[in-house]
């Protein structure tokens, strides 16, 4: 190695050809979140990232907290993916409605007769239509079922043989103990990693277990260890612009200092792909997608949650109130914990503004999977001091609503600045199209004429849906200004 290079672990990124040999002779040391990803992939791409798995034989080890994790949580990763075979097409749903009702406007303020409207909605029609099938195709198509998960577990089987000898033991009872207070100890210096989950409610020290398994191990084998994860939160990774450096340069160090060995840390597309050139692993271009598609595709999943409606207003208004008392500071003073903590507040608060009701009244709501520990932990809190309003929770709920509508009003008034500045700016590209469409004489090619009057066309359109989107929002500004104002007279 350079000497240039030398004592700078973590802060430059290490060759491909690095990883390759640790593909080959390391450690491989799988985290939870590779586990579950086997509960979202297709049945012929699981079957192709279980035969890796059994290739690396005696090479492929599990931390006794990973399995632990696992366990926990196999039943909530197939929940999760099935619901999307159905949260999808109910949001697919709200967005053909939405544009349903466009086209009404504009079928309406234009006086079109019914043929035109059937011309601007069939196609519409005809595309959600087309969309929801090949959903149910794929739905069709994915083998597992939650029932069939808790009878009898397909991949749990297969984990079970090929993991059978390369499980860690659990920390003794009194190891727990002292390590949850150096855990404690490593957050409140913000030692990597973990730290960034100190706000859990459950499993917070998760992380950390893992580690310093992990740390233990590779002490007593003596060997380097290639860590395969999904997980790029900054208390385990190194970004720079986005892109990840490798190992946090402090795991790095605690590594080599206890180890005497090299650590590489890698995300599952990565290693299935060195696997197949290097192993001569049997893996698919559509395996190693999906694998990218869903690693990407990880910080956007979201929880589907039903709630009583009765309990929403209150355990927003709960929530809302936490996140302005604790995160919101005239002078922004937030550490990096509390920094991330009001993040994930302030996307539960956005993400409980997009709600809908299912056809008993309750009130569905999408938590960012990412944030879901916190949500679930302000709930718990919530329904432990709820109703000690001296005025009863009636006052409470009117109170949460008031609040829902106040953001609701703040959120389409930015929404209809936004539509009037777009109207403003269709304005002058009308007029300049137009203009430019006027101008075109007998010396204009045919083909140039077409486009002119094509673009003039397109964009007169596009002023009129703004017209009415700027319409629709004012219309909407009005009803819920009107129901602030009789919450007050109510209040």
């Amino acid at each position: 190695m350079s000497t240039f290079l030398a004592g700078f672990d973590g802060l430059w990124a290490r060759s491909i050809d690095d990883y390759k040999e640790a593909v080959k002779r390391y450690l491989i040391v799988l985290d939870t979140n590779v586990l579950l990803e086997l509960y979202r992939f297709t049945p012929q791409a699981r079957h192709e990232l279980l035969d890796v798995l059994a290739q690396l034989d005696h090479r492929l080890w599990v931390p006794h907290q990973v399995a632990r994790e696992y366990h926990n949580r196999r039943f909530e990763a197939v929940r999760e993916h099935l619901n999307l075979y159905t949260s999808v097409p109910d949001g697919l749903n709200t967005l053909r409605n939405k544009a349903l009702h466009e086209v009404q406007n504009l079928a309406k303020r234009c006086s079109m007769n019914d043929a035109d409207k059937q011309l601007l909605t069939a196609p519409i029609n005809d595309a959600f239509d087309k969309v929801a099938a090949e959903i149910r195709r794929h739905s069709d198509a994915f083998d597992l079922s939650l029932a069939k998960v808790v009878r009898d577990d397909p991949i749990l089987s297969a984990l079970s043989r090929i993991l059978d000898g390369k499980t860690g033991d659990p920390f003794s009872d009194e190891d727990s103990d002292a390590l949850i207070a150096e855990f404690q100890e490593r957050v409140a210096e913000q030692i990597p990693p973990g730290y960034r989950d100190a706000g859990k409610s459950e499993n917070a020290h998760g992380d950390f277990f893992v580690w310093e398994q992990l740390l233990r191990e590779a002490a007593q084998r003596q060997t380097p260890v290639l860590l395969v994860t999904n997980d790029v939160k900054d208390d385990w990774v190194k970004k720079e612009a986005g892109f990840v450096v490798g190992a946090r340069p402090e795991l790095l160090e605690e590594f080599k200092e206890r180890c005497n060995n090299d650590l590489l840390m890698t995300q599952l597309p990565h290693f299935l792909g060195m696997a197949k050139e290097v192993l001569g692993a049997a893996v698919s271009q559509s395996t190693m997608q999906q694998a990218k598609n869903v690693r990407d595709s990880g910080s956007e999943r979201d929880v589907l949650v039903t709630l009583p409606s009765r309990h929403f207003g209150p355990i927003y208004n709960y929530i809302a109130t936490y996140y302005e008392n604790h995160y919101v500071r005239a002078d922004g003073s937030l550490s990096s914990e509390e920094e991330g903590a009001a993040e994930e507040t302030l996307r539960i608060l956005n993400s409980m503004k997009i709600r809908k009701r299912n056809t008993h009244g309750d009130v569905l709501v999408a938590i960012p999977l990412e944030c879901f520990e916190r949500f679930r932990h302000y709930v718990s809190v919530q329904s432990a001091v709820g109703g000690t309003d001296s005025e009863g929770p009636e006052r409470e709920d009117r109170t949460s609503e008031y609040r829902l509508l106040m953001n609701e009003l703040a959120d389409l008034r930015g929404l209809l600045e936004s539509a009037r500045k777009e109207r403003d700016m269709a304005i002058a590209v009308v007029a300049e199209n137009e203009r430019a469409a006027r101008n075109a004489d007998s010396t204009t090619p045919d083909a140039e004429r077409e486009r002119l009057a094509r673009e003039a066309k397109e964009s007169r359109r596009k002023l009129l849906d703004t017209a009415s989107s700027i319409h629709d929002l004012e219309m909407q500004i009005h009803a819920i200004s009107r129901q602030l104002d009789s919450s007050r007279s109510v209040n």
